[in-house]
């Protein structure tokens, strides 16, 4: 599969028609998996009627290669069948074909973005300011304020067109549909949007948007508050030590900043006290200079190489993102 064409014929298939008693019309549905005893089907495409051969795009070749979990840049046999069936239902009277395979070599799909929006967020209704989430690979995720009882969703770009993403169910606009698995604290809010039902705070979202699942999981963040009367910096900037922690200046409810010569291997942390306990903020998930905020057990040292120069540091426990800005 080539990357640079992803709008190109990647396979052309074509089958026998199946034959019924029953006068009625025939659907296929042509499926693909990993094992040719086809334990975890993935549906690559149904047709009706009396077509009996279809092309897929590179695009769809290489999804289909993900949803049935093959490794990217690794040749690897895909199966392929055709089955046929009656009505609406794809289980009614259903007759398999014969089992053929291919060997397939998929790239590394590139995942969409994810921009939060909505009067369940910080941002509001504002698609200008819509909030991105940090990326790695399939999963989409931040710490981020939510309010209960009101309705957001995702945009594609800071913008409300083209993408817009909402609940994968009837009744949501047909090209809002994309979230196939919610948690238990979201509901469908109408035709465009997801309602938030827990308590207002900090929560961390995951978005999983690998091609079978594509799941949105909320879930309460170790720390729920934001705002807090005072934060502080920690690190190699004062020897790592707790008790003598920056003070930073509230600019507004969870907002602090602070600015402060950085050199080359600088790495701190925020503290919500000044010692090692419950309040504490760092690069999420791990160490590293992402922009975004995660809390204690879910985090690693902001690394910054800042040469000597004056940087303002700011904090946003609110939004769950942080900035470090040459002055």
């Amino acid at each position: 599969m080539d990357e640079n064409f992803p709008s190109n014929p990647g396979l052309t298939l074509s089958w026998d028609v199946a034959t019924y008693t029953v006068p009625t019309e025939i659907k296929y549905k042509i499926e693909v998996s990993k094992d040719e005893a086809f334990t975890t089907p993935y549906t690559l495409g149904t047709v009706a009627g009396s077509v009996r051969a279809t092309t897929f795009s590179v695009e769809q070749m290489n999804q289909a290669a993900q949803g049935i979990n093959l490794e990217p840049n690794v040749s690897a046999k895909m199966y392929i069948r055709v089955s046929s069936y009656l009505g609406t239902v794809s289980e009614n009277l259903v007759t398999k074909s014969n089992v053929t395979s291919l060997m397939i070599t998929p790239y590394v799909l590139k995942y969409p973005d994810f921009y939060l929006v909505g009067g369940a967020t910080y941002v509001g209704w504002t698609a200008e300011n819509a909030q991105i989430l940090h990326k790695k690979d399939n999963l989409s995720y931040i710490y981020t304020y939510l309010e209960n009882n009101q309705p957001f969703r995702f945009l594609g770009q800071q913008s409300w067109n083209p993408i817009n993403y909402s609940v994968d169910k009837e009744g949501t606009r047909a090209n809002y549909r994309y979230f196939k698995q919610l948690s238990g604290n979201l509901l469908q809010e109408g035709d465009e949007n997801m309602k938030f039902t827990g308590d207002t705070g900090i929560y961390k979202i995951v978005i999983d948007a690998t091609k079978n699942i594509q799941s949105l999981n909320i879930t309460a963040s170790p720390v729920l508050g934001y705002d807090f009367p005072e934060v502080y910096l920690v690190g190699t900037i004062n020897g790592w030590d707790a008790a003598n922690a920056i003070a930073m200046t509230k600019v507004s409810s969870g907002k602090f900043e602070y600015t402060m010569k950085l050199d080359n291997g600088a790495a701190f942390k925020v503290l919500g006290q000044k010692d090692w306990k419950e309040l504490e903020w760092g690069n999420i998930s791990g160490s590293g200079n992402s922009g975004f905020l995660g809390p204690k057990g879910d985090n690693g040292e902001i690394k910054f190489d800042g040469g000597g120069n004056t940087y303002k540091i700011t904090v946003d426990i609110k939004a769950g993102v942080y900035t470090i800005v040459q002055q």
